[in-house]
């Protein structure tokens, strides 16, 4: 029997007194070796069951022959597969549902098979266009570029299940992006941060906590008595892009601030109008300028920075600056992991110190070169 009412996980005939509000279930063998057997929870008649068994054992010939399937949109592949992808595989699960509300907002309802690179092309110049709530112009390139990726992907996932037979992706280039902006403050900067917090105590312990631990402003906001753990010098930090919650070492410096924070009652951090004090005190340090762009200015997740440049700076492994940051790969922790100009000129001018190379007081000129001197 291809097709068959079970309830509570056995076959039941029309003689059960359950059978009027029992499943229909399908199960065809194919070939000897293929089986489906799934539930059809909309089936209300045997006629019906029957009917999703025809289309079952299709999709399955269509999918061993690579008969291709031209009437799945983009719409509708992006909420049956690409989702649960997202779900399943990618931590930054915000970020993927942005991407994929821009790009269903272009292609919509248009049919997989008929997407080609020019359309992939033309949804990468709307982008261009595209408003963005934080400047002016439109969506950065490093943005697009990672909008065209998931789209890729998705593209991708669509020729795994044998929709497409190539990724139209494939013939679309990158956006040139610019260099990465300085990240690092100069010790000028830095006495005139420290300077300015002077006259904001809470934002001061803010900061202080910042440079000290390997945490974003959302975790530290949302710090609280119940997660610190003094006597192990830890924190238990919510989770972010994704990520479960985790342990993060304290020193001295964070505990001492922990601790009287707790004592003023400022935990979790009572802070509602970051940006309205952020920003203004950042520009009456000198560090930025009022009106300046989002690649000229220094941010809060710069501090970051702030923080493994400190750790490079006394010769820590960055093997341990990787584990703190809770990256999963090198690449990422080197983008936080800069270098200061200081710390290079320092690098440089040890080997002024090394005697093991003798300086020649003139260079010796070649036999060949004497001869030309001398015509």
């Amino acid at each position: 029997m291809s097709v068959y009412k079970r309830y509570n996980g056995k076959r039941i005939t029309s003689k059960h007194p359950a059978y009027s509000k029992a499943r229909w279930w399908v199960l065809k063998r194919i070939r000897g070796h293929k089986t489906i057997h799934q539930v059809v929870p909309e089936a209300r008649t045997k006629e019906e069951a029957e009917l999703a068994e025809r289309q079952l054992v299709r999709a399955v010939f269509e999918k061993a022959y690579k008969i291709i399937d031209t009437t799945t949109t983009f719409t509708d592949f992006v909420e049956s597969t690409y989702r649960k992808y997202v779900e399943q595989n990618n931590v930054n699960k915000v970020a993927k549902n942005l991407y994929i509300r821009l790009l269903v907002s272009f292609f919509k309802n248009t049919k997989l098979t008929s997407i080609t690179p020019q359309d992939c092309r033309d949804c990468r110049a709307r982008l261009e266009k595209q408003a963005n709530r934080r400047s002016k112009g439109g969506l950065s390139y490093s943005s697009i570029n990672r909008i065209m990726s998931t789209a890729s992907k998705i593209f991708s996932l669509a020729c795994e299940e044998g929709i497409l037979d190539r990724n139209p992706m494939q013939y679309v280039k990158a956006l040139p992006e610019p260099p990465p902006r300085r990240r690092l403050l100069t010790e000028v900067q830095k006495e005139a941060l420290w300077k300015e917090l002077e006259a904001d105590p809470l934002l001061y312990r803010l900061i202080l906590l910042a440079v000290n631990m390997p945490l974003r402003r959302g975790q530290l906001l949302a710090l609280d008595e119940n997660v610190i753990d003094f006597e192990n010098e830890r924190v238990w930090v919510i989770g972010s892009k994704g990520r479960p919650p985790r342990a993060v070492p304290i020193n001295a410096t964070a505990a001492s601030v922990l601790r009287a924070m707790i004592a003023d009652k400022q935990l979790p951090f009572p802070i509602t109008d970051f940006r309205k004090r952020w920003h203004p005190l950042l520009i009456r340090a000198g560090i930025n300028k009022k009106g300046g762009t989002r690649e000229e200015n220094y941010h809060f997740h710069d501090l970051r920075t702030y923080f493994a440049s400190e750790l490079i700076r006394r010769n820590t492994n960055p093997l341990v600056v990787q584990n703190l940051f809770a990256h999963s790969d090198m690449s990422i922790t080197n983008i936080y992991a800069g270098t200061e100009d200081e710390l290079m000129l320092e690098a440089v001018k040890r080997l002024d110190k090394s005697n093991q190379i003798p300086v020649l007081s003139k260079p010796r000129l070649s036999q060949t070169a004497t001869v030309s001197a001398g015509r």
